[in-house]
């Protein structure tokens, strides 16, 4: 809430900082969320995992974060979603730090299970303060920015955390990035002091519609399928990508490193792109539905065939080429999909409708670890995995197009 006597340039200027910290924000989230996949070269072995066990950590997080966007989407009708968000981010860092002190699977498994509930609460928080301050035509910018952070925080976690890695080890790894985690919080204590009052939304009142009346909606639905067979290739590539790079193409940390991160800034760069461009053609008459789609539709196939090129590749050119594909696909798809899920929802059932859609879309972090693990201790080899990685996007192309209704904003009073 802004303070008494707030000039409007001070109450603008807090929206500014919102959108910044709001990329920096998800920025931090998948550094700390992808450390266990940077360490994993080093971790996997000294603690004794097989790809089985280690596939059946990475997972663990996924137990807890999936169902817990549910409850995070009912909190933050409920109580101040920036103070929420504070609340989780200081829980995840602490659960990172700890992990340095890990001494087997168990240990591994109850962190990560804590780093769950802890960041949890990101993407219905935020969604909720998008919608409640920021203004329509900058929100292609807001989305840009938290897609912006979800694709810099895997790539500068893979460079500079390989890079830390090789040279002080995994557990000082996970301690400097969760200590460093909540350094984030002073500045957002200060903005989130300094916002202007939720925006009022014209003909919308009460508690909005239910989990159950958002989930049989065709909408949500069709988005949710959509999410988890993108989000199967991306937790791919998240999970196991600096595995493979080591072990089958045997680069050395320092290498897998630099060339791990180039498939998370093309996500960098085409997310600033799509909001921009969407921003841009909204402000010269386009409708937004048709736009937004249309994007997400693109970026889940360059997805797909990027993932499908990179076990293919039979240089390092061709595997930056893939890797880079595979990243500008998943930046562009992210921010087309959030903004489709925001006008589906609009603002009194945008905390219910992420939580919804990040949870069906976060089971593919559960389900690819396992079955991957699986497949590596099965066969000896990855291709198999890679086939599967590269087809799910297709499903959530035939999604996009065919199943997802007119993406215009529902009324909910015909619902009830």
């Amino acid at each position: 809430m802004a303070q008494a006597g707030e000039r409007p340039s001070a109450q603008a200027g807090a929206v500014t900082a919102l959108v910044w910290l709001i990329g920096l924000a998800v920025f931090i989230n998948y550094i700390d969320r992808g450390t266990l996949g940077i360490a994993a070269p080093r971790l996997k072995d000294d603690l004794g995992l097989t790809a089985t066990q280690y596939g059946l950590a990475a997972s663990a997080f996924f137990w807890v974060y999936a169902p817990g966007q549910l409850v995070a989407g009912w909190l933050v009708g409920r109580t101040n979603a920036g103070w929420l968000l504070a609340a989780g981010l200081g829980l995840w860092g602490l659960a990172t730090a700890l992990t340095g002190l890990a001494n087997g699977l168990i240990a591994l498994v109850l962190l990560r299970l804590l780093l769950a509930v802890g960041e949890a609460v990101t993407f219905p928080a935020l969604f909720k303060l998008i919608v409640d301050h920021v203004d329509a035509a900058r929100q292609g910018a807001a989305n840009a920015a938290l897609s912006i952070g979800l694709a810099l925080g895997p790539a500068f976690g893979t460079l500079a955390g390989g890079l830390l890695l090789a040279s002080l080890g995994w557990r000082w790894l996970f301690g400097v990035v969760g200590i460093a985690t909540m350094l984030w919080l002073l500045p957002w204590i200060i903005t989130i002091k300094r916002l202007p009052p939720p925006a009022v939304h014209i003909g919308v009142t009460g508690d909005g519609p239910t989990y159950l009346q958002i989930f049989v909606t065709r909408a949500a639905l069709s988005l949710s399928l959509s999410q988890v067979c993108w989000g199967f290739g991306l937790y791919f590539l998240v999970t196991w990508l600096p595995l493979w790079l080591v072990e089958v193409r045997h680069y050395s940390l320092q290498d897998m490193a630099w060339i791990g991160a180039l498939a998370f800034a093309a996500q960098a760069v085409a997310a600033l792109i799509g909001g921009q461009v969407n921003d841009v053609l909204l402000r010269r008459g386009l409708a937004p539905g048709p736009v937004r789609r249309f994007g997400a539709m693109a970026g889940t196939l360059m997805t797909a065939m990027g993932l499908a090129g990179i076990p293919l590749s039979q240089s390092q050119g061709a595997l930056i080429a893939a890797l880079l594909l595979a990243g500008f696909g998943i930046g562009i798809m992210h921010v087309c999909v959030n903004m489709m899920a925001q006008m589906f929802a609009g603002p009194t059932a945008v905390g219910k409708w992420t939580g919804i859609q990040n949870g069906f879309g976060n089971i593919a972090g559960i389900v690819n670890p396992l079955i991957t693990g699986a497949i590596i201790d099965a066969t000896g080899s990855y291709n198999a995995a890679f086939a599967l990685a590269a087809g799910a996007p297709l499903i959530a192309l035939f999604s996009l197009a065919v199943l997802v209704p007119k993406v215009e904003p529902l009324d909910w009073a015909a619902h009830r």
